[in-house]
This record gives structure tokens, sequence and C-alpha cells, in this order.
């Protein structure tokens, strides 16, 4: 049998040119890393305004539908919305929504009847009683 055949070729064996990946420093305790959220969360609704975890649809496309973290902030005409995942002193990543009060009070009452519709103990109800409703 030709072993110069199993040989693994050159181009195969060349190492990869891209960045080196950084190492992540595992010296930070899962204790640490709640502080430092925690930190963060207070910084950013004292920039930011009152924090909501709230369910979008449409409303705002650039923060995403689904349910979100959002800073709040309401002026007398406007209520500005701020999603910023990761440290307040970073601009990476964060996406401001502006809305008119009476659009961000619908986008509220919506979300209030959303968590009622969606109530686990509710939702349990009205399951049982399609089980057990005699035939």
């Amino acid at each position: 049998m030709d072993y110069d055949l199993l040989t693994i070729p050159d181009f195969l064996r060349q190492k990869k040119r891209g960045r080196p990946r950084k190492i992540l420093n595992l010296s930070v305790t899962p204790s640490e890393g709640i502080n430092k959220w925690e930190e963060w969360d207070k910084i950013k609704q004292e920039k930011y305004g009152t924090r909501y975890a709230i369910v979008l649809g449409r409303q705002a496309p650039r923060i995403g539908s689904g349910l979100r973290i959002v800073y709040v902030k309401e002026g007398s005409k406007w209520a500005y919305m701020i999603s910023h995942t990761g440290d307040p002193n970073n601009r990476e990543g964060k996406v401001v929504k502006r809305f008119t009060l009476k659009r961000w009070n619908q986008i509220k009452t919506s979300h209030e009847q959303y968590l009622k519709r969606n109530d686990p103990d509710e939702v349990a109800r009205k399951l049982s009683r399609k089980r057990y409703r005699r035939i």
C-alpha cells in the first residue's frame, strides 16, 4: 500500500493566520460578575432612567422584539427608550428610540395586558378547565 497517499497535505498543516484569540480571565468569580452587573445597572438607571423588562413587538425594530431590558426616561413630550448592553462607559452597545408619551403609554398598557394574559396561574386555571370539561 502506498503510504504517501495517507499523509496530510501541507495546506492542511498550515497554521491559521488570523488574530490570536483572547484568553478569558477566569480569575473573576460569578459573584464578582454579578456585583459588576449590579453596579452597571445602577449607573444605567442614573444615566438613562427607569429600568423596564418589557415585551416589544414591532415598536422599536432597532432594539428588537421579544422580552427586552430597556431604560426609559420620560420628558414632557417624549420618552427615550434606551437599550444598552455591557459597560455603561462604552457606547458600542447603546441603541436609542424616541416615542411620544402617548405612544409610550400605549406600549406600557399593551405590556401589562400581555402579562395578564400570560400569567402562569391564570393559564394553568384555563387549561385545567379545558381538560376536565365533560363531553
